[in-house]
């Protein structure tokens, strides 16, 4: 099982048969209990469930559910993406279980796939959050170890509280959707109010020919099935994460008929397009292919999304 994915666009869809919700500003996740066992996963299958020791008390609140919803970490009691970092690439019970105590996450759900053995995804969306609804009700927030993303039927009182708490966008979803696993659907679509997106590591570059360390990345993103060059970002680089990153990217030397070009004083290194971090920028350049970001600032590094499905937002 895949999450389903929401269709980008600049304004939300109005008229009676949506739902509005907050975008969070979290990790995609599904969490399985079943047999007194939980499984987190994120949108590309991959098991995090070590990372996140706090929610395997799911288990203690549901015999048998699948859950579709967003890792948080807060920080003054907005969603903190910087925070969440610090959980993210975490594989040891041990480091993750001090976390868990001094940089909590919390699961927000937003659709119920499964419960007690019957898959939930024919039904209508206003069907499974009625659902969920009812097992939130029976359960104490104090103490629990989920809770749910509330929806709203006035887009225009959800935008208004988004930006106001500084919330990364709204999600519109049709109430008499199914859940179609894995799929990108127009019956949900995602309006971004801070401007941040994925986008694929194709460089990086060093200050000279004699320096080796990273101090900017090359972003790229896939269109039509190329390549294309997004910018480069080097604002918002710690330097831990720098050499973080210098570790993993692989060099490339294949051929290739992207234009990259070093900087004036600087080296390029191309990589192999594996790794995908988010960015946030003011705007894009112009609307074509040739388009470069402009103000970027790096965010962090995004474990949770697969190259092949970076795009232009």
């Amino acid at each position: 099982m895949r999450p389903m994915l929401a269709t980008a666009r600049s304004d939300l869809p109005r008229g009676a048969g949506w739902l509005y919700e907050f975008k969070w500003d979290g990790i995609r996740a599904l969490a399985d209990v079943h047999d007194d066992t939980v499984r987190i996963t994120t949108r590309n299958g991959n098991d995090v469930t070590v990372a996140y020791p706090e929610l395997l008390a799911l288990r203690t609140e549901f015999s048998d559910a699948l859950l579709d919803g967003e890792i948080v970490a807060f920080a003054d009691g907005r969603p903190s993406f910087e925070s969440l970092q610090q959980r993210m690439n975490v594989h040891q019970d041990a480091p993750a279980r001090a976390l868990a105590t001094t940089n909590p996450v919390a699961f927000i759900a937003f659709d119920l796939l499964r419960l007690y053995g019957v898959d939930l995804t024919g039904r209508e969306l206003h069907e499974r959050r009625e659902t969920l609804q009812r097992l939130a009700d029976g359960s104490d927030p104090a103490d629990s170890s989920w809770s749910l993303s509330p929806a709203f039927d006035d887009p225009d009182a959800v935008s208004s509280a988004a930006r106001a708490h500084e919330l990364e966008g709204v999600v519109a979803k049709r109430a008499d959707s199914r859940y179609h696993s894995g799929a990108r659907s127009a019956d949900w679509v995602k309006v971004k109010f801070i401007q941040r997106s994925e986008f694929v590591v194709i460089g990086w570059e060093s200050a000279s020919e004699s320096a080796t360390r990273l101090s900017s990345l090359v972003l790229g993103y896939f269109a039509d099935g190329r390549l294309r060059v997004a910018g480069k970002v080097g604002s918002g680089l710690t330097n831990a994460t720098a050499r973080s990153l210098q570790k993993q990217l692989v060099t490339d030397l294949s051929p290739t008929e992207l234009d990259l070009k070093a900087s004036p004083g600087r080296v390029l290194t191309r990589v192999e397009p594996r790794t995908v971090v988010e960015v946030s920028y003011s705007q894009w350049s112009n609307d074509t292919d040739q388009a470069r970001l402009r103000h970027p600032v790096f965010v962090g590094v995004r474990t949770d999304k697969d190259a092949s499905e970076v795009g232009r937002d």
